[in-house]
């Protein structure tokens, strides 16, 4: 027959709440991230250990640039500011021989590709720095 009592009771309302709670954790494994385009400013500086390519380029918005590295490599960056999940980055695509690489930044970040270098700081931020460094200068 069926086991009756609190015991039970317990027992079974434990069972339905660990199958709501693990309803939720794979819920929220599968729901892809929110990426939204952000209008938020950053300079950008890409260069080679040989060679300087772009060197503190304001970009606001999609930024797309094509360099050919002394190996003859051809990358064809593209930059976008994004809010990932509540979060301000810089996405990252680099199209070369080597296929799609696709990362993600934070706001004063760098990150390479072999001999390849991308680096973006928060414009506001620099700004803001170059600020407080010209007031104690004087």
């Amino acid at each position: 027959m069926f086991p009756s009592g609190r015991p039970f009771v317990l027992v079974g309302m434990g069972f339905v709440a660990g199958l709501a709670v693990s309803a939720g954790i794979v819920t929220a494994a599968v729901a892809p991230p929110v990426i939204v385009p952000s209008g938020h400013a950053y300079t950008v500086s890409i260069d080679e250990v040989r060679q300087n390519f772009v060197w503190s380029e304001t970009i606001e918005g999609a930024y797309k640039r094509v360099v050919t590295t002394s190996d003859g490599t051809v990358h064809e960056i593209t930059l976008r500011p994004v809010n990932k999940d509540g979060r301000e980055l810089v996405e990252l695509t680099d199209q070369s021989r080597d296929g799609l690489q696709h990362s993600y930044m934070g706001p004063n970040g760098t990150t390479t590709d072999g001999s390849l270098m991308v680096n973006v700081k928060d414009l506001a931020e620099l700004q803001a720095l170059m600020k407080t460094g010209a007031s104690t200068a004087r």
